[in-house]
């Protein structure tokens, strides 16, 4: 039986609410964000510096030009909208039939839901239009709404200068912005123009210099789609230091912790068998599963040099970052144990048990599936699991759209 899913009452949020609200809600869409053992922030701070602007929740690059397409559109036509929400909305959703309609099936946002879509391309990719600094005032996409009217009809001028001259009102989307094409409602693609592929590529560069985004977008022109991680991309070794260093935390980082997501789970059949015994080895099937791929990455883990959490700790400071002090004490006690008695110990490691277990409680609470018999029931037999793979497939088809427009 499938959890059933969680709902939020709209209350009477503003729209700068409701953009908070949506912001964590978009948590809940990342890759393993189903974050059992609060590794999020550490996953996070790699997703962000290495691509900045990216999310999980993107699927093709022409979606970055598609949304500031249609809010030009309304702009055009700013003194007959009534209602900026509902018709932006309605301008994404014909979005979704012209793509259909262009024999798009890929990465076609709203594609089954069609008007019952929740989550507009807009409100997913509305971090990417500011980061990259396609929407110039760099705000909220509420603040954009509410001063619709005003920023359409040019009337918001900018503090006045010295000579106590008001400045030029200010540009909605980055100048340089290339035209849609005249069917962008009716038949449409995901193709960039090179036109197009060359001022997103000039935006990257422009707005996030020091990122592997940028130098991806410049350089990473080969056998992108053949990289199942982002370490295995082969111009990586061709990237400044500063990018090849994170890069190889964040892979070592990926690897070291996968254990614990394993180790966790494993915990929980064992937990789940003890309490309600196993007639039919449900149970035992999924403890010898585990055991089987905690030997498995135990192998990997051992030929790799030890890992060191300091090393961590320091390349985020550098990279002005920080993490509060029970992640940081749960990954050094992982880390440990490891660097004492060997990754193949941690199979039946009660010192890692108990780690994960607390790890869990301190989280959670009484929700804890440890402890929880409840919530151990709901659990379906893995949880959290996989390698962190810091939005890479996302990432990927995003840069491989770069460079197939690059190539006209």
């Amino acid at each position: 039986m499938t959890p059933n899913p969680a709902f939020l009452t709209w209350l009477d949020l503003t729209s700068s609410d409701r953009e908070q609200v949506r912001r964590v809600l978009d948590l809940f869409e990342e890759q393993g964000t189903v974050d059992e053992l609060g590794l999020g922030t550490i996953r996070d701070f790699f997703s962000d510096t290495l691509f900045p602007g990216t999310s999980t929740l993107h699927t093709r690059l022409r979606y970055v030009l598609f949304i500031p397409w249609l809010y030009r559109r309304l702009e055009a036509q700013h003194r007959r909208v009534q209602d900026v929400d509902a018709e932006a909305r309605d301008l994404e959703i014909r979005l979704i039939d012209a793509l259909k309609g262009g024999g798009e099936e890929l990465g076609v946002i709203g594609a089954y839901a069609g008007e019952r879509l929740a989550r507009l391309p807009s409100q997913a990719y509305w971090s990417a239009l500011v980061r990259w600094g396609l929407f110039g005032p760099g705000q909220g996409q509420g603040w954009y709404h509410r001063r619709f009217a005003r920023l359409a009809a040019g009337s918001r001028l900018r503090p006045a200068d010295e000579a106590g001259e008001p400045e030029a009102p200010e540009r909605t989307w980055h100048p340089q912005l290339p035209e849609p094409p005249d069917d962008l409602l009716q038949s449409v693609t995901f193709q960039l123009t090179a036109e197009e592929a060359a001022f997103l590529r000039d935006r990257m560069e422009a707005a996030v210099p020091s990122s592997l985004l940028a130098f991806l977008a410049r350089e990473g022109a080969t056998d992108l789609e053949q990289a199942g991680w982002l370490w295995e991309v082969p111009e990586i070794g061709q990237a400044p230091e500063r990018l090849r260093e994170l890069t190889e935390m964040a892979r070592r980082f990926s690897l070291h912790m996968e254990g614990a997501t394993m180790l966790y789970n494993l915990q929980l059949a064992e937990i789940r068998q003890r309490r309600h015994g196993d007639p039919q080895g449900v149970d035992q099937g999924i403890i010898d599963d585990y055991r089987e791929r905690l030997a498995d990455w135990a192998e990997r883990e051992a030929a790799e040099a030890a890992f060191d959490p300091q090393a961590l700790w320091e390349l985020a400071l550098r990279n002005r970052a920080y993490f509060r002090e029970p992640v940081k004490r749960f990954v050094e006690g992982w880390s440990e144990v490891i660097n004492q008695h060997g990754a193949a110990a941690v199979v039946d490691s009660r010192q890692l048990r108990r780690l994960i277990a607390q790890r869990e409680q301190a989280l959670k609470g009484p929700r804890a599936r440890v402890s929880n018999p409840n919530r151990l029931d709901q659990w379906r037999g893995g949880a959290g699991l996989g390698r962190l793979d810091y939005r890479w497939p996302n990432v990927r088809q995003l840069l491989v759209d770069l460079h197939q427009g690059l190539a006209g």
